[in-house]
Order: structure tokens, then sequence, then C-alpha cells
């Protein structure tokens, strides 16, 4: 089992996509049973992801920084190598956030309800599995 969680293929698919289809499964499922039980703006699931993603690196981040507290070795210039990036992560993450609610809300929408299916939908979604891609991997180093 610890082979197939540690696997480069689990980090960098399945945990997108569980991530993905949990999404999608929650917000179907917590809708009301007297509507549809499916609609396209299910799947707009991106911004939610990139969220998640960066709530998660901001947690990894503050782990990478408690671990450096307790060490005091050469490990201690590596760790604080990666320590410095991470505002300027954080200030990308925010960036790109805002750029893709700006565009799914000036793009994104087909109508008042509706949202577009490449640019409402696609583009979020790709942004953000991409951004949780980033957060596993940065994690994982």
């Amino acid at each position: 089992m610890n082979d197939i969680l540690a696997s480069t293929y689990f980090k960098n698919f399945a945990v997108p996509l569980i991530t993905v289809f949990l999404s999608v499964f929650v917000k179907i499922v917590s809708r009301n049973d007297q509507f549809i039980s499916f609609k396209k703006e299910d799947l707009a699931i991106g911004m939610d992801v990139s969220i998640t993603a960066l709530i998660i690196f901001i947690v990894a981040s503050a782990g990478l920084a408690s671990e450096l507290a307790n060490i005091t070795s050469d490990v201690t210039n590596i760790v604080n190598e990666r320590l410095t990036s991470v505002p300027w992560l954080i200030l990308a993450f925010v960036c790109i956030i805002w750029f893709v609610s700006t565009i799914v809300r000036k793009f994104g929408w087909d109508n008042e309800d509706e949202l577009n299916i490449y640019w409402g939908i696609l583009f979020p979604d790709i942004i953000g599995i991409l951004l949780l891609l980033f957060v596993v991997n940065w994690m994982g180093q």
C-alpha cells in the first residue's frame, strides 16, 4: 500500500482525479432532490480546487517552517531556500486565482444562470488541477 501512495502516478494522477470526482459528487448529492440531479455547472470545480491547493500549500509551508525550527544541520540551508520562495508562490497563487475568477466573470457565462463550457468550466478546472498538481509535487520534494 505504501508503494502505491508513494508512487508518482498516484501523486500526479490519482490525487487530482479523486479531488475532481469528489468535488463533483458532493455538488450533485447536496442538491435538493426536487431539482435536476446533474447540471453542467456541477463540473465547475476549478476555483474550489484552486483555493484548496492554496490552503494545502500554506499549511505545508507552515509545517516546513516548523521543521526548520527543529533542525540544526546542512538541511537547514535547503529548507530555508524553499521557504524563501513561499511568499512569492502564495502571491502567484492569489494572482492566478484572481485572474481565473476575472476570466470566468467576464467570459464564463452564457446567461444569468449557465456557465460557458470553455471559459466558465474547463478553463478554471484545468487551472485548479494544475495548481493542485504543483502543490502536491512541491510538498513531495
